[in-house]
């Protein structure tokens, strides 16, 4: 009889790890952060070279930057998707398991088991501790990267600081201020009130022609859309559908699960979205091409008046550089702006940086190299910054991304002579006729 019930119990133990043993955690053997598209963290952005700056025989005289805002929370339309669609989607998941059904391994079984999401439509497009992190930890780099130009002690006649009228912005700019001056002085930074459309750092928001043939244009998808339809959008469907158990699945179920994997990872630095796991590698560079697709021909390279419209924030650094050379008005020594994605995609595109030599469309997703991709250029966090150098003979201007060097369009070294940089936009500083270019 005890043998009896020992061999009962072998089996049901068996029949138990067959259940919850089968499938391969393939999502433990890569990384989704690096194709997340504008939801990926700048965390794995970042540059972690805290050395000072050194440029033989120059000195840093000024710094301007422009910042988009750190890791947010999603838009109402998305934490509604995700507080109705995903839970349903779940209890699916679980159940093709339990039956058998599907490629999962017990890891991803659990995950799924456990996850629930906290984010309600109240939480909409704020930035997150995570956010706030980002911005402190930048601050810091650059104050130790700049010694002998950033200050712990703040004043209003050195520092100058500008963000929109979102809480992302205003709480991404006063993180910022506690990273670069301490808790204590960030709390006397003054900032000018900020503006829901405003000209310089939110320049798009007042360009009706961009908005009517290119924002709110349905054909401004047309590449998105034929992508989506493509037979590398619909094997991403397949393969995603077959691992979670499902006979078929939907490009709308594929994509939210994608942007909860995004949004997920950025909030979460130790943990991992159950979310992920239906995608390998292949499936996630198909799903950030969908995402280039979009940002390309909405802020990027495809339509020209994306990026003609972006001269006031070169044009007022530009202006400030000048300015500061010539031995003008005395000028602030550290310039910070806080934005939005739109604006610095459209500043990296005016600028002629990353720019293919073929435009992204539908049917050209198996080139083997692409400089646009959205997940370098417009992480969270995403920064773009521009310091004057004093030097012996010149002045000088450096150009970085992402805390990176980077040599400018037109110039052979970095930093490169400021009175080239002028002359290659001479257009920019002299008019940036922003209203002849966004009038209707």
């Amino acid at each position: 009889m005890k043998c009896a019930i020992i061999i009962l119990l072998i089996y049901a133990l068996w029949k138990v790890d067959c259940i919850y043993a089968k499938g391969v955690c393939t999502s433990d053997h890569h990384d989704p952060k690096p194709y997340l598209g504008a939801k990926t963290p700048y965390r794995i952005r970042m540059n972690p070279d805290m050395s000072p700056i050194v440029i033989p025989d120059c000195k840093a005289v000024q710094l301007w930057t422009i910042v988009r805002h750190g890791t947010r929370y999603p838009s109402a339309k998305v934490i509604t998707s995700m507080k109705e669609g995903l839970p349903l989607l779940k209890n699916s998941i679980l159940r093709n398991y339990e039956e058998g059904k599907g490629a999962l391994c017990r890891n991803e079984y659990f995950n799924f088991g456990n996850w629930s999401t906290h984010v309600e439509e109240e939480n909409e497009k704020q930035l997150t501790h995570e956010g706030e992190d980002e911005m402190q930890d930048l601050a810091e780099r650059w104050l130790t990267r700049l010694p002998t130009l950033l200050s712990e002690n703040y004043d209003n006649s050195s520092y100058e600081f500008r963000y929109t009228a979102t809480q992302r912005t205003a709480r991404s700019a006063r993180s910022f201020a506690i990273g670069l001056f301490g808790r204590y002085k960030a709390a006397h930074v003054w900032y000018p009130e900020a503006i829901a459309k405003d000209p310089l750092i939110r320049f798009y928001k007042l360009c009706p022609r961009w908005k009517k043939y290119v924002d709110k244009n349905p054909a401004s998808l047309t590449e998105k859309r034929a992508f989506q339809h493509g037979p590398e959008m619909q094997g991403v469907c397949r393969r995603v559908g077959k691992k979670l158990g499902f006979d078929s699945i939907t490009y709308h179920d594929v994509h939210l699960m994608y942007v909860t994997c995004g949004f997920e990872t950025a909030w979460e630095k130790k943990s991992r979205s159950p979310w992920c796991a239906p995608f390998s590698e292949d499936d996630l560079k198909v799903m950030e091409y969908n995402e280039d697709l979009e940002y390309y021909w909405i802020d990027g390279y495809g339509f020209e008046i994306n990026y003609k419209q972006a001269c006031p924030p070169l044009k007022d650094l530009l202006d400030r550089f000048r300015s500061r050379a010539a031995g003008g008005d005395p000028q602030k020594k550290g310039v910070f702006y806080f934005t939005h994605s739109g604006t610095l995609l459209k500043l990296i595109s005016r600028l002629g940086l990353y720019k293919d030599e073929e435009k992204l469309r539908s049917n050209n997703f198996s080139k083997a190299y692409r400089k646009w991709r959205v997940s370098l250029l417009d992480s969270f966090g995403t920064n773009l910054a521009f310091i004057l150098f004093r030097c012996q003979d010149d002045f000088k201007i450096g150009g970085y991304h992402q805390e990176r060097p980077f040599i400018i369009p037109g110039c052979e070294e970095h930093p490169c002579p400021l009175n080239q940089v002028l002359h290659k936009y001479q257009d920019t500083i002299l008019t940036c006729e922003f209203n002849k270019t966004c009038t209707l």
